[in-house]
């Protein structure tokens, strides 16, 4: 397989695990905006207002629109396909695991963990691989 069609997969790849963190995004995004005490319910987290919950679902939904862009045009787009990984799905991650391990918060928050955790990762190897890739190319080595 040539680099450049090798370098044309990993892109593919790329916006394949972007989209499927978008849409993993709004499965937590419409719920917490119209039933967050179901949702928060499903994870054994109470909440005394309800309007913080459904302010933080309107604000991952906006942030996960900002996620498109990059996997549309990931060439021109590149510095938002980076900043969904730093800080995003890192600041995410961490946030999430010391407000359970520090904070003695509901372990239900571990599901942020992993959801940024994972899709963060996954995205965070990709563009590692096209990165790589890139620089192989343009420096006319073979893999």
């Amino acid at each position: 397989m040539t680099q450049s069609r090798s370098l044309s997969k990993w892109k593919a790849r790329h916006a394949v695990l972007v989209w499927i963190g978008i849409l993993l995004n709004f499965a937590f995004v419409l719920p917490l905006i119209f039933c967050p005490e179901w949702i928060l319910g499903l994870f054994g987290i109470t909440v005394n207002q309800l309007i913080w919950p459904r302010f933080a679902g309107l604000l991952l939904g906006i942030l996960s629109i900002f996620y498109i862009p990059a996997t549309l045009d990931i060439d021109r787009y590149r510095v938002f396909a980076w900043l969904a990984v730093f800080p995003s799905r890192t600041l995410g991650t961490v946030f999430f695991f010391l407000a359970v391990f520090v904070f003695g918060q509901p372990i239900g928050y571990l599901a942020g963990v992993f959801l940024d955790g994972s899709i963060g990762i996954a995205t965070l190897f990709c563009l590692l691989r096209i990165l790589n890739l890139e620089q192989n190319i343009s420096e006319g080595r073979q893999a």
